[in-house]
């Protein structure tokens, strides 16, 4: 090898810093999920009782649209954190598909329930805001997370993966609404849980896909 060329790939590598690899899919799948298992458990402990955890096993309705919610989750939440990885763009599809799965049926089974009940089952007033305003807190923490992991890493399409990160983490915290909710009207489960997601990701999308492409350069 010539002086010069030594010189020239010296010249390239001086200005070069040092790249943390990124973790395993698995393992941020884990960190995110330690994080949310956490912020159930101070929610949880903090209440006398648990009403969702026994209207699960006895509304059909409620079961149905919590399955959903964690379906939705765990979707979004692996293909957003699969969106900064290349390479794992099978993972990513799958992981949007059961997050628009799990969505749809929770909807849908919710909708059914609230024409088969009309207006028989209305909810508390002020119930469906304080569940949304709830559901969009307890996502603040999982949100962070993720979107820690989507710096990090490298997105070809920003805007898609910090739009799936917000559904997965409006997900998530509808899940720990959902468990922690004691009204049953299908109603009140779709504008006070399933909007969470929904709104959060309509909302942050734009912006933190934006920051995730000035990132990227």
């Amino acid at each position: 090898m010539s002086g010069g060329t030594e010189r020239l790939i010296d010249g390239l590598l001086e200005d070069l810093e040092p790249v943390r690899p990124l973790p395993r899919l698995r393992t941020a799948f884990a960190v995110v999920l330690s994080t949310w298992t956490a912020v159930l458990g101070l929610v949880l402990w903090s209440q006398d009782s648990v009403p969702g955890a026994t209207l699960v096993l006895v509304d059909r309705v409620y079961l149905v649209s919590f399955l959903g919610l964690i379906a939705a989750s765990a979707g979004a939440t692996l293909s957003s954190l699969a969106a900064s990885r290349p390479g794992r763009e099978r993972v990513e599809t799958l992981g949007l598909l059961v997050t628009v799965a799990g969505l749809s049926v929770a909807a849908l089974v919710c909708v059914i329930g609230i024409l088969a009940l009309g207006a028989t089952a209305p909810s508390p007033p002020g119930a469906d805001r304080m569940c949304f305003e709830k559901g969009a807190f307890l996502s603040l923490l999982p949100a962070g997370v993720i979107l820690s992991f989507l710096v990090r890493g490298w997105s070809a399409h920003p805007i898609r993966a910090a739009l799936v990160g917000m559904l997965a983490a409006g997900a998530l915290g509808a899940v720990i609404v959902h468990l922690s909710c004691g009204v049953v009207a299908p109603s009140h489960l779709m504008k006070g849980h399933m909007s969470v997601p929904l709104a959060l990701a309509l909302v942050a999308a734009y912006p933190l896909g934006a920051l995730l492409k000035r990132l990227r350069g």
